[in-house]
């Protein structure tokens, strides 16, 4: 599903004022569906009061029609300009269209204001809309904070009052709405967090641009969705042997840390991946070997055949078709991650430990080639990008796009709605998962599932969409099965068959 940025909805917008629709007419169609949705769910509406925040612009004059609607539909009906009188025509002619059963109040009046909402049996925030940026500020900060202590439905039109946009950032502030009516089709800041959040359930209502010109209008960032999958996967030749599906080199696992590699190699096995291989070192071989009787091993003997071992791990990736390091290494990422990096000439996916190694030494990753796949989780996105964590979490979506663009490889930053970012600006925010797999061993099964779809020829971006999208899949499969409270890691691995017969091969490249 595309995601529509600022710049894109006004370029169709326009597109759409050309095609012959007028923006009055997007204008009453938007205020129209706000209304209807307020209307559906405040049900009977006599006796309610619906208090409409406006700005000055043209979300408040969407924020006029719906007033008119509702006081036409028998709603009490009251105005709180929030920035003073409209400024453009459009929502100037709006605001005259008003019946005089609906009450107008300036913002200014404070104690008025205050009143009026605390009466409201729903406060519908019309203020700033898409095209907010920066902080909240003076009266419409001060009646937003106000309204967001009121005990009643709050609605918001396309998107919540404070809300940017393009990234999810959200101002301190911020309207919290129940409810977004979103027009024409989702913004980023609907699908990402934090904005997602404050837009509480979101609503795509058509208010009239025409279908042929959104679905031909250019987006960067789409939100994944369930035709993705079937997209990805071809029906299996019939003589196809292992060699043809792809063979994974593993570089994971250390004393202590064993069942990282272990739920990483289960997870590419369940995944389809032809043939899986395990560098691992002598003394863990028996503990994986033990979990995961289908891999193949490089035995690693670092402190008695240091040149021998190197040349296996070297010959191993040179005959892989892609390689994952990372999952549980710990301390032995500063032996083996130079290794790798230095060496390896296959699409490469990066987690955990080998994007620890690359925080502290980021020259590495310039010297790769090959497609590589990064997927950090909000802390060692944080050390990656030398940020705080609080930073990042608050544009999530700037974070993964600039950390892409910076290191020319694919960022998956993990989290609630996931952000898979590539080098050429392009971005899918996934809306799968759930909190019950914020669970140490999660992101191994993830990096697997990578690993296993880049073995098998998928590209960098689009093995790591289809993988967050079927680990959150899994994890939601689960969650129904289990609850979130109680399920594990490995219950994801176990989900994979079942998530698999949920989406059959299409007409796709994999």
């Amino acid at each position: 599903m595309k995601l529509f940025c600022r710049d894109e909805m006004q370029r169709l917008e326009m597109a759409a004022v050309a095609a012959g629709v007028p923006l009055a007419q997007l204008m009453e169609n938007a205020g129209r569906a706000l209304a209807q949705e307020v209307l559906c769910r405040c049900r009977p509406v006599k006796g309610k009061r619906a208090v409409v925040l406006c700005g000055r612009g043209n979300n408040g004059g969407d924020g006029f029609v719906c007033a008119r609607v509702l006081a036409q539909q028998g709603m009490e009906c009251v105005v709180i300009l929030a920035q003073g009188a409209p400024r453009t025509d459009l929502a100037g002619e709006a605001f005259a269209a008003l019946p005089e059963g609906v009450r107008v109040l300036s913002g200014e009046d404070r104690e008025a204001a205050r009143r009026e909402m605390e009466g409201a049996g729903v406060l519908i925030d019309c203020v700033f809309g898409f095209s907010f940026r920066g902080e909240l500020s003076g009266l419409p900060a001060q009646l937003l904070g106000f309204a967001n202590g009121v005990p009643c439905l709050k609605v918001s039109a396309d998107l919540p009052s404070g809300v940017e946009c393009d990234t999810g950032r959200v101002s301190a502030g911020a309207f919290r709405a129940d409810v977004t009516v979103t027009f024409t089709g989702k913004k980023p800041a609907n699908a990402s967090y934090p904005g997602k959040e404050f837009c509480g359930e979101t609503v795509v209502r058509q208010v009239g641009v025409p279908a042929a010109l959104v679905e031909g209008a250019e987006t960067h960032i789409f939100e994944t969705d369930a035709g993705f999958p079937p997209a990805c996967f071809s029906t299996p030749d019939p003589q196809a042997n292992k060699g043809d599906n792809g063979k994974l080199l593993m570089v994971c696992g250390s004393w202590g840390m064993a069942g990282a590699c272990v739920m990483a190699a289960q997870a590419a096995l369940r995944c389809g991946v032809g043939l899986l291989q395990i560098a691992v070192e002598e003394r863990l071989y028996p503990l994986i070997a033990q979990a995961v009787p289908q891999a193949v091993y490089i035995i690693l003997d670092w402190e008695n055949r240091r040149e021998e071992s190197e040349e296996r791990l070297f010959e191993a990736l040179r005959g892989c078709t892609a390689c994952l390091v990372g999952c549980g290494l710990g301390t032995d990422s500063e032996r083996l991650c130079p290794l790798v990096f230095s060496h390896c000439q296959r699409p490469l996916v990066a987690d955990a430990d080998a994007v620890n190694f690359l925080s502290r030494h980021p020259g590495f990753l310039e010297g790769i080639q090959a497609p590589v796949v990064l997927t950090p989780h909000p802390g060692e996105m944080a050390r990656l990008c030398d940020d705080t964590i609080p930073e990042i979490q608050s544009d999530r979506l700037g974070a993964a796009r600039q950390k892409a663009k910076d290191t020319g490889a694919v960022v998956a930053l993990k989290g609630a709605a996931t952000v898979v970012a590539a080098p050429d600006g392009r971005c899918a925010v996934n809306p799968t998962g759930n909190p019950g797999m914020a669970k140490g061993g999660s992101g191994d099964v993830l990096a697997g599932m990578a690993g296993a779809f880049l073995a098998q020829g998928m590209r960098a971006f689009e093995a790591a969409v289809l993988a967050v999208y079927l680990h959150g899949y899994a994890g939601d499969r689960c969650a129904e099965r289990l609850g979130q409270r109680a399920m594990l890691p490995t219950d994801l691995v176990e989900a994979l068959p079942q998530v698999f017969q949920a989406f059959p091969a299409g007409e796709g490249a994999l």
